[in-house]
């Protein structure tokens, strides 16, 4: 598909293994000189469920840095990314902010010269700590794009699924919300990211804190909905289960004028598809055939103002390319006037996350 607007994808993830704090950074620097004794050693040595997550550990397990995503967005017209922390594992004191640091120098060397620049950055902060407030000050002393946080609230009760959050309902904790509040006086954005079953907790904290944006990463992610995961998804009646759970969370969350919606992660390995196991990737009408209907439900609850087009990339690389991910997003709303179809590739993207330099 041809799109006749610029694009802004509003998730995406960049990591340096050898030279950032991740938690792969010592297996790659002890091995990482025989990329297959790596490999090896990463797959003999994750768990069963780290790798039943990711689907393969090769979009992992290797730096994913601005050549890379420029590599594999060839073709489409993106101008700008925001990137969304991606667990740094400096977590004491002000850690956190050298992601955005790190990020803020990673971008401006090769900004002038690129044709995907960095349009905002949501960063990590332990919003229940008591020195919260002077993480998001450095956060922003760090870089002017600093626009958002994120502190990852995922958490399933099966071993089987991989755990985002120390604990459940770390939401209700008052610790918690105080630093949660912070975001306000800020003018900072919170990027929230639950399971379909935990969303229940968003619709609180968002009549609780109507003076902040909320953006639900992923569409609340329905663990299962495609297929089996762990133990979610082991029959129709299962899934049935899990869709209207979904959809009645998402309904509750769209009568809030504060929440937002990114259409992205939704070919995660968790969801169920399976997609991950096939040696060819899925093809458009398959993708518009069972995953269509859900983006649609999204759109037509949330409508075009509150919703956004993400690629979760590289993470839902295992899934499909790039190309064909647009592609889809592209059949799905080619009906839509053109007005609509840029607020969902573009210009809510770039209201939500303040990216005003988008020359």
């Amino acid at each position: 598909m041809n799109f006749p607007f610029p694009i802004i994808d509003p998730h995406i993830h960049q990591w340096d293994l050898l030279n950032t704090p991740r938690i792969l950074t010592w297996p790659k620097r002890l091995l990482g000189w025989n990329r297959k004794l790596y490999e090896t050693a990463i797959r003999l040595g994750a768990s069963e469920t780290d790798k039943r997550y990711v689907g393969r550990p090769d979009f992992v397990a290797h730096d994913y840095l601005p050549e890379d995503y420029i590599g594999d967005a060839a073709g489409l017209p993106l101008t700008h990314i925001v990137h969304v922390e991606a667990e740094w594992r400096d977590r004491e004191g002000l850690g956190p902010v050298g992601e955005t640091r790190w990020l803020n120098n990673l971008f401006s060397d090769s900004d002038n010269n690129s044709p995907v620049k960095l349009g905002a950055v949501v960063g990590y902060v332990e919003l229940q700590r008591s020195d919260a407030a002077a993480v998001i000050a450095a956060h922003q002393q760090a870089s002017a794009k600093f626009s958002g946080v994120r502190q990852m609230l995922a958490f399933d009760l099966d071993e089987g699924i991989m755990r985002f959050c120390p604990r459940p309902y770390l939401s209700r904790d008052k610790h918690w919300q105080q630093g949660l509040s912070l975001l306000e006086q800020h003018n900072l954005s919170f990027d929230a990211w639950f399971f379909h079953h935990q969303l229940d907790e968003l619709v609180v904290l968002a009549q609780a804190f109507p003076g902040i944006t909320f953006v639900l990463d992923h569409m609340g992610t329905p663990i299962g909905l495609g297929g089996q995961f762990a133990s979610y998804g082991r029959t129709e009646s299962a899934r049935d289960v899990t869709l209207r759970i979904w959809q009645m969370r998402l309904q509750e969350l769209a009568e809030l004028p504060n929440v937002v919606v990114k259409l992205s992660g939704l070919f995660m390995p968790v969801v169920g598809w399976g997609y991950e196991h096939r040696a060819m990737p899925p093809t458009r009408e398959e993708l518009l055939n069972t995953a269509g209907p859900l983006f649609d439900f999204v759109l037509q609850t949330f409508g075009v103002d509150r919703c956004m087009f993400a690629s979760n990339f590289p993470m839902d690389k295992v899934s499909l390319s790039l190309a064909q991910l647009y592609e889809f997003y592209g059949a799905l709303v080619a009906h839509y006037p053109e007005e609509n179809q840029r607020k969902l590739f573009h210009d809510n993207a770039a209201r939500i996350y303040r990216i005003a330099d988008l020359s």
